[in-house]
């Protein structure tokens, strides 16, 4: 590991970026280095021009080459110490696209009824009911469900923050007998099974939460089974929950809060009239004749 490397690496810790953040960074800085065989300090904003250029002809998506421009952001301004070099490279911008329409009602029971076992059904439901991402409901502790107060706590969420999130006797009910029936190795609350070969489970759990891309390629096949019509993430379920609570009039600041997000603008993106709001909505000639 060269000292550059040492050195970013001990100023992303500090900065308290997530572990996946921090390893997202890190590899964007050396593709970045191998593109040129020249480490970032001998380079400049030509070179860090050149190879976001580089990323746009390779086809790769602005979500993308903007983790590459922030992590060479981070780089230069943080730990080389040279905020000049990004001063004349713009922040790629994300074209907008026409919002898509959340999960209905009947598209998220139809996912949660085509989960192929009681550990995945669970697992989607805790997402769904407490708007949670992926990454947050795997990382899920025993100690994390507060019965007493009717609370989950996302102890780290995206950021390394924390939050609490409304636990209804509905959803309680199904994590104590997810407890019951599957005893999962503490500390986690959604462990992995032990692999003994590929494809061969143990029936004993794992040491370690369950992975994050094995609940996606699990919930890809779940889509399948369910027969949904349209495209449909991990994600989507999140977007679908924080849609239900504005339906029901909750307050899109304490949205915000649930959801962990750092501004109310990413709130709004979030939520979306659904189709069943927009059926129910009043004819506006028919008001016109009442009057």
């Amino acid at each position: 590991m060269t000292a550059l490397r040492k050195k970013m690496q001990a100023d992303l810790g500090l900065r308290g970026l997530a572990p996946g953040t921090r390893d997202h960074y890190l590899r964007c800085v050396k593709k970045f280095a191998e593109y040129f065989w020249r480490s970032p300090a001998d380079l400049g904003t030509a070179e860090v021009r050149q190879f976001l250029q580089h990323l746009q002809q390779l086809g790769r998506k602005p979500p993308t080459i903007i983790v590459y421009w922030a992590a060479l952001l981070f780089v230069y301004k943080v730990t080389l110490r040279r905020p000049e070099i990004m001063a004349d490279v713009p922040r790629p911008r994300v074209p907008r696209r026409d919002p898509v329409p959340a999960l209905t009602e009947a598209e998220v029971s139809a996912l949660l009824d085509a989960a192929a076992s009681e550990f995945d059904q669970t697992l989607l439901s805790v997402m769904y009911a407490c708007g949670l991402r992926v990454s947050a409901v795997c990382a899920l502790q025993v100690g994390d469900v507060d019965a007493r107060a009717r609370l989950l706590h996302i102890r780290k969420g995206k950021g390394g923050k924390s939050r609490a999130a409304p636990l209804s006797p509905e959803t309680l009910s199904m994590l104590r007998e997810h407890w019951r029936r599957h005893r999962p190795r503490q500390p986690w609350l959604f462990p992995a099974r032990r692999l003994v070969r590929p494809g061969v489970w143990q029936g004993d759990w794992a040491d370690h939460p369950v992975d994050r891309k094995t609940i996606g390629d699990r919930f890809r096949k779940t889509v399948k089974r369910a027969n949904l019509r349209r495209h449909v993430t991990l994600h989507d379920l999140r977007r679908a929950s924080a849609t239900r609570f504005h339906e029901l009039g909750v307050d899109l600041r304490d949205i915000q809060v649930l959801l962990g997000h750092a501004s109310p603008e990413t709130t709004a993106r979030y939520v979306a009239i659904s189709p069943e709001q927009i059926a129910r909505l009043p004819c506006l000639l028919e008001r016109l004749k009442k009057k």
